[in-house]
């Protein structure tokens, strides 16, 4: 469970790194805010793919794998959008994942510590978001 743990919150690195190069631009020509879109939806991506084996156990499968595959194509579709539309958008599809593993029961099938980590996770890449949109609606 500690690799777990430490891969996880190694993962919200570029989420932290990024949202501050937004708000504070110290490499000038650096598009830290495209990257953080790029990030984002790589990560929705993966966590959406990571569920597949938790989801393909379970008797109503087809819903499920509509579900997991319609977070990132709405992700990935989202990129025509304006930058602060495509940051709610992408904050909407992980709170909106978090919740399909609740409404899908997946949550009774993580270890305690897994889930803890899971809703820790959500809230710091979903406040890293809501810090971005604000920022953007300063300008």
């Amino acid at each position: 469970m500690r690799l777990l743990q430490a891969l996880g919150y190694a993962g919200l690195i570029p989420f932290l790194l990024l949202t501050s190069l937004v708000w504070w631009p110290l490499l000038p020509g650096f598009d830290a805010l495209g990257m953080f879109q790029r990030y984002s939806a790589i990560i929705l991506a993966f966590m959406a793919g990571v569920l597949w084996p938790v989801w393909s156990q379970q008797a109503p499968f087809k819903p499920l794998a509509i579900f997991a595959v319609a977070l990132p194509v709405l992700s990935f579709s989202a990129g025509v959008l304006p930058d602060s539309a495509l940051l709610a958008i992408e904050l909407l599809l992980f709170l909106l994942l978090r919740l399909g593993e609740r409404w899908f029961g997946l949550d009774q099938q993580y270890h305690p510590l897994y889930l803890q980590l899971r809703n820790r996770l959500t809230l710091v890449v979903v406040c890293c978001h809501l810090l971005l949109i604000w920022h953007l609606l300063q300008q």
